[in-house]
């Protein structure tokens, strides 16, 4: 850690939280990411040696907890209270940024598993029928289409990458680009839907009120881009 030798508590948060990809861990667990591979899986650019020693440092600081999983293999990593506590601070950033620094995107800097795993977390679940549903993505990406699955059961939501034989309600088409403009706001769904950017077919209802039932982003409306 940089110790910026001041006694400021600004300076001592800075010290622990600001260094590089700490607090893009830290946004990972708060959707719920708990095993190294999931924090790997989600954060693709961030090497494996440097996600085990920023996960050592927030452990020694008291912000996540490391414990063994029961009858398992292997270990998981859980936010303790004072690592919870940070949730506002997340959000502050996120408004913040999304608001004044957030430009134009590009496809390079998206990734598809944490895309779709956003769109599962933010699924509005009292706007689909009761029951389950099963919502396959058919994701344009370079010169590949690629399937991703949300599966909704008994009120949870999970994103699948293979399908399970379960009949699918809506078939949404669309590129990597154009899901994540949708996630950030800058493309609203009917939007989208208009300009044929985004296809949707499948069970009337499911297409009918897409717009109610698949959520976004919570940052999504202070982006100034929105079209």
């Amino acid at each position: 850690m940089f110790d910026y030798e001041e006694a400021c508590p600004i300076s001592k948060a800075s010290s622990v939280l600001c260094e590089r990809w700490t607090l893009q861990i830290l946004r990972e667990m708060f959707f719920g990411a708990s095993r190294f591979n999931e924090l790997q899986a989600f954060l693709p650019r961030l090497s494996p040696s440097l996600l085990n020693k920023r996960l050592k440092t927030l452990e020694a600081n008291g912000i996540i907890l490391r414990r063994k999983i029961p009858e398992k293999r292997g270990y998981e990593y859980q936010l303790t209270p004072t690592g919870r506590e940070l949730r506002p601070v997340l959000t502050a950033m996120g408004r913040w940024g999304m608001k004044w620094v957030f430009e134009q995107m590009s496809e390079d800097e998206l990734n598809l598993s944490t895309i779709i795993r956003d769109f599962a977390v933010a699924l509005q679940l009292d706007q689909l029928p009761a029951g389950d549903s099963t919502i396959q993505f058919n994701v344009t990406h370079g010169d590949e289409t690629i399937r991703k699955f949300i599966m909704v059961r008994e009120g949870t939501a999970q994103v699948c990458d293979e399908h399970l034989g379960l009949d699918v309600d809506i078939y949404l088409t669309a590129s990597l680009l154009t899901l994540g403009r949708i996630w950030f706001g800058e493309l609203t769904i009917p939007s989208a839907r208009e300009r044929e950017l985004l296809k949707a077919v499948g069970e009337a209802f499911y297409v009918r009120n897409l717009a109610k039932w698949l959520g976004t982003s919570q940052f999504a409306s202070f982006n100034r881009n929105c079209v």
